[in-house]
This record gives structure tokens, sequence and C-alpha cells, in this order.
């Protein structure tokens, strides 16, 4: 089920409805909320739910044996074992069975299954394995206490807002909250909340599905005939914009229905396109995968500890696997490796006496270098883009060289061109602008009240009226 679906709505509007009646009445609450969870998980895919629920069930039992056992370090290694390992059959063994079979023998590569056109990975699956993860170790490292309830640490697992793209969770951000006495019995900031939900589905139904409509031909039919001679940097530019777009408003649709329910989340995203350089990028970008990776693979592997050479390797290692953890192909592992790559470069520049000395510069000079900065950044992460939106590895170096080679007379006739990116891209600009000039009329007047509301309503009305009617394009990061 998805946000912008019409059985989500129906789901949500019964949900909350129901919780503000039982929401002094603690198990019933959890119950109502994670039948509501189990439900959205569940539905149109019902086949899924004992994968979610052996997930939870094991989480929950290896974190008490990890608190209460003699042997906290072999339960917390079995326990990551299993996140790890069910998460590397569903999504992994396509791609490790088409790898290995050419290097084969004949009679062996015959025993193995040629066609996985049927192949389903349980979607969100990447999310609640992370957050299994973190959760262990922290109990290991005695961060956290181990939930003693199955229904209320599967609850904080599977709580349908941030269940299937996130943001990823440590426990101190939600499980503290739905401990005996802790279970949230009021919204959080409902202005906010609706502002969060109003700006999401903006951002996805009317900016993100319209640049996908405008992108898709192109990047659909990289290496056909039609796409000859065709500019292919509008294009990247405009998915750089899209799956910004597309996974920033599932951070605020879940952000905005968690302070609903009366629980505060973390940011996913803050302007990463705005960055100087590519740790600065990824200190914007993804910001839960960010630190997930940062404190559970990079510092674990040693961090920055034991030399430059050492450093180096466990920045590659870990956005290599930063990389294969967004899906189960190649191309995936060269985005990761292209942002290692950078994440390198730029330590190694870090150092340099010229890199220093232009960090303290200022004024106009300052102001120069970190335009010249941003838009280098901003270039190399679209180069990584391209490998990411294709997943064939000829169509990725096909789509980076009509970067560069190209028919001038094609240039601007591309379906870039398409009115309904400027209008929906214009749309948000002019959105965000008057919220701006809003809030500078002070936070606490009658008028910025009226303000606001009236914001929030014509946001949802403008999605009415300029949702491309057709396009049901799912979340991007659905698929992870």
């Amino acid at each position: 089920m998805s946000f912008e679906e019409k059985p989500f709505l129906i789901l949500f509007a019964i949900t909350y409805v129901l919780w503000w009646i039982v929401r002094r009445r603690e198990r019933m609450a959890v119950g109502l909320l994670l039948s509501a969870s189990l439900v959205f998980y569940g539905y149109k895919n019902w086949q899924l739910l004992p994968i979610l629920m052996i997930y939870c069930v094991l989480d929950w039992w290896v974190a008490l044996k990890i608190e209460r056992g003699t042997r906290p370090r072999f339960w917390m290694t079995l326990g990551v074992s299993f996140n790890l390992a069910v998460l590397c059959f569903y999504k992994y063994t396509p791609l490790v069975v088409t790898t290995a079979r050419p290097c084969l023998h004949a009679d062996f590569a015959s025993l193995l299954p040629s066609d996985f056109t049927d192949w389903s990975i349980p979607f969100g699956i990447s999310f609640y394995a992370f957050t299994g993860v973190a959760y262990l170790v922290d109990v290991y490292r005695k961060v956290h206490t181990a939930e003693a309830s199955l229904t209320r640490y599967t609850l904080s697992a599977v709580f349908f807002p941030h269940l299937v793209a996130g943001p990823i969770l440590r426990p101190h951000e939600f499980l503290d909250y739905v401990r005996p006495g802790k279970l949230a019995t009021e919204p959080l900031d409902v202005s906010e909340a609706t502002w969060l939900i109003a700006r999401g589905f903006f951002k996805k139904l009317v900016v993100a599905n319209s640049l996908g409509d405008a992108i898709e031909p192109f990047f659909a039919n990289v290496t056909h005939v039609s796409t000859a001679g065709a500019w292919a940097l509008p294009y990247v530019y405009l998915y750089a914009l899209q799956i910004y777009f597309d996974f920033s408003a599932y951070t605020d649709l879940a952000r905005g229905i968690g302070l609903l329910f009366g629980y505060r989340w973390p940011e996913n995203f803050n302007l990463p396109y705005l960055a100087t350089n590519i740790a600065d990028f990824w200190r914007r970008w993804h910001m839960t995968l960010s630190r997930f990776l940062r404190d559970y693979l990079y510092i674990p592997l040693g961090g920055n500890r034991h030399g430059p050479i050492r450093t180096q390797a466990n920045l590659m290692l870990t956005m290599l696997l930063g990389g294969l953890w967004h899906g189960a192909s190649w191309s995936f592992v060269i985005w990761g490796g292209l942002h290692g790559t950078y994440l390198i470069l730029h330590k190694i520049w870090s150092s340099t006496p010229i890199a220093r000395w232009l960090k303290g510069t200022s004024g106009i000079l300052h102001v120069v270098w970190l335009l010249l900065a941003g838009l280098l950044t901003f270039h190399a992460v679209c180069l990584a883009w391209c490998f990411f939106r294709l997943t064939v590895f000829a169509e990725s170096i096909e789509c980076v060289r009509k970067c560069v080679q190209f028919d001038t007379a094609k240039m601007w006739n591309g379906t870039y061109r398409d009115p309904s990116v400027l209008l929906a891209l214009g749309s948000y600009a002019a959105i965000l602008l008057v919220a701006w000039a809003g809030k500078q009329r002070g936070q606490s007047t009658a008028f910025h009240t009226g303000f606001a509301w009236g914001l929030r309503v014509t946001t949802i009305i403008l999605v009415l009226i300029m949702a491309p009617p057709t396009n049901k394009q799912p979340f991007i990061y659905f698929r992870f």
C-alpha cells in the first residue's frame, strides 16, 4: 500500500479516528496501530507478512538473549547475520546466480535457475532489516535496553508511516516512546504535521511524477535509435530532481503522519544539492542511512583511526556496500564506488595547502569558490545517478556518452521541455516562497495561523488540480 492510494487514505482515516477514541488505553492503542500496520504492509501481499513477523520475533528474542544471556556477542552476531542473510537471499540471489553461471561448468550451471522474472523482493525489507540490525547492535553496546514486550517491539519495527522507506530509526527515536507508560496520547505540532503532509503530496504527485513522465521516454530508450543524437544531460538533471522530490516526499509524509500520532522523527534531507563537497552531500542526503553506514559499518571497520590508507579503504568499502544495499545490480556497486572515490579524493584534497587556503578566504573570492565547488559536487553526483537510474551497464555508459556527445540540432528538442515540468517546479518554488514570506510576519499572531492553514489547504487543492490524472508511479525507494 502506498501513501497516495485511496485504500491508504481510508485506512489512515479509520485508524486515526479509532486512535483518538482509544489513545489513552495503552493496550488497545498498541493493538490498533499494530493491526493497521499489518494491514498496510499485507495489502495485496499477505504472503509477505510471515517474513516481516519472523524478522520481528527473531530480533525481539535475540535482543533479550543479548541482554540476559551469558554470550551476548554470540547472540548479537547470530541476530545480525540472520537479518543480513535473509535480506541477501531475497535481494541478491538473482545477481549472484546470473553472475556465477558463465563461470561454472555446464553441468553445474544447468542446476541453477535461468529465469528470475517471477522473483519478487519483499518491499521495504532493506529498511526493516537495517532497523533490526541497529536495534540488536545498540542492545549489545548497552546503549538501549531490550524491549520485554513482543507486541510493543513489533509496533516500533513495523509502524506503517516509516515501514517501507524509512527514515531508518534508532530505538531512542521510536521504541523508547512505545514502552509502557510512554505511548503518545496526543498529536505533536498539528500545524507542522499538516504542512509536511501537504508538501509531501505536492512533491510526489505533482513535481516528482511530472518529472518522471517527462524523462521516462528517454531513459526507457536510451540505447534505442529513437534517442540517437539526443542530449542526455538535461534528463540526468531532471532525474536528480525527481529522485530528490520523490524520496523527500515520502519522508515528509512519514514524518507528518508520525507527528499526528505523537512521534517526532529525524529529517532525512537537508537541501542536498546545495552541498559544496561530497562529504557535505552525504550529511544532507538520506541522512538516516548515512548515519547508519557511519555508525554500524564505517566506524566498526576502523573509521579514520588507522592511518590514511586504511581510512580510504574503509570509505570505499562502506560506499560499495551502501551501493549494493540499494539493489541487486552491478550498476549500484559502480554508483557506490563512484561516491567512495569522490569521498577519498575529497579527503586527499582537503589536506592540501590550497584547499585550506580557499576554505579560509572571504568576500567575493569565497563566494566564487563555493559556487564552483557546489557545481562540481552537483555534477559529480549527477554522473553517479546515471548508474543508479539505469541498472544495465551498457545503458548507463550510453547515457554518460550522450551527456557529452549529441546532435546540436536536437539538443533542445527533448521531452524534458514538457511545460508541465516547469509548471510543477515553478509552483513548488512559489509555495515555498509564500511559506517563507508568511513566517516573516511572526508565528504567534492570528494572521500567521490563518495564513499557515490557508497555505496548507491551497497546497492540497493544487495537488488535486495539478497531479497528472493517469500517473501511478510508485515511490522510487519502494523497490529498495
